[in-house]
């Protein structure tokens, strides 16, 4: 088996499963693999994807990360060398999925609202 730098679906499954039974139904969600990584968009604009057991929330407001780092545990996600600053990386369990719902949906309207 290869073990990718980015994600491990053996060690990430069952959080993608959660992920994907809430936002697969959504109003023009798509699914795409980014990197090798599932990623979800809406309107064909990335709102969220999984990386190795954490969730990644890509249209945050600086004030949105500010309150979920007071909640959860988050990581910087650098590509490139780079830190995407709107971007929320939360390593998270299956079960606290429900707890950042609400960031995700936040996520979910402002890339189906993008021109």
């Amino acid at each position: 088996m290869i073990i990718l730098k980015w994600y491990n679906e053996e060690l990430t499954s069952e959080l993608r499963e959660v992920l994907e039974k809430e936002i697969i139904g959504w109003y023009k969600v798509t699914f795409k693999k980014m990197f090798w990584c599932p990623c979800y968009l809406a309107n064909g604009k990335m709102f969220a994807g999984l990386i190795t057991k954490a969730v990644v929330i890509t249209k945050l407001t600086e004030f949105e990360i500010i309150e979920i780092k007071k909640l959860h545990e988050t990581k910087p996600f650098n590509v490139g060398g780079k830190t995407l600053k709107k971007w929320g990386c939360l390593p998270l369990d299956p079960i606290d999925l429900k707890s950042i719902l609400p960031l995700i949906v936040k996520s979910y309207e402002r890339a189906l609202n993008k021109k």
